[in-house]
């Protein structure tokens, strides 16, 4: 890959408005279109929709695997696996390994940009970082604890429930890494199980 190339991309997945992240993508995919720009665009697609940037789908998978670890741990009918097996599909991690390396490296950074998207919303929510009834704040420590709880809940807890680790793997490190660069040297609130 040339220089050009990286920066764009490097770009692209540092990005976390969707706008913006949608000009960077179609400004710089190439004609006729490559397997890594096919995989790109239908990721986009699947995470925003075919036109104007609209909810971030990818986000709503984090809901469901939330809802999946803040439930009991019974799966009557099996409704939490089939929720996860949505969530694997939807965000294309469904045989994961099966994928060469520059397919699983472009999901990889997608979902790291998730995770940062997740993390950046959450940070910046009044009613995430207030102590008592929207009066003061939390300090950096406290939210970075209040979001590696929730990363962990998501990322960790609702697949060792379903024993779906190797499934969710790339989620979990795609999670870690985003947390890390967001909070370095607090990795050791994640609990990874």
């Amino acid at each position: 890959m040339s220089d050009i190339k990286d920066s764009w991309e490097e770009l692209f997945y540092a990005e976390l408005n969707p706008e913006k992240r949608q000009s960077i993508l179609y400004d710089n995919i190439s004609e006729p279109r490559t397997k890594a720009d096919k995989l790109r665009e239908e990721l986009w697609v699947a995470r925003y929709g075919r036109r104007k940037p609209r909810n971030d789908a990818f986000l709503g998978y984090i809901v469901n695997l939330n809802y999946i670890a803040e439930s009991d741990g019974m799966d009557i009918g099996g409704k939490k696996k089939k929720l996860a097996m949505e969530v694997i599909h939807g965000l294309h991690i469904f045989e994961y390994e099966k994928r060469d390396d520059e397919e699983q490296q472009i999901i990889y950074l997608e979902l790291k940009n998730m995770w940062r998207r997740y993390m950046e919303v959450s940070q910046n929510g009044r009613g995430f970082t207030s102590v008592l009834f929207g009066m003061g704040q939390l300090s950096e420590e406290s939210v970075a604890k209040k979001i590696a709880t929730q990363v962990s809940a998501v990322a960790y807890n609702a697949p060792h429930q379903l024993r779906m680790e190797k499934e969710f793997a790339v989620l979990q490190r795609a999670a870690t890494e985003a947390f890390r660069e967001l909070y370095p040297n607090r990795e050791h609130f994640l609990s990874k199980r």
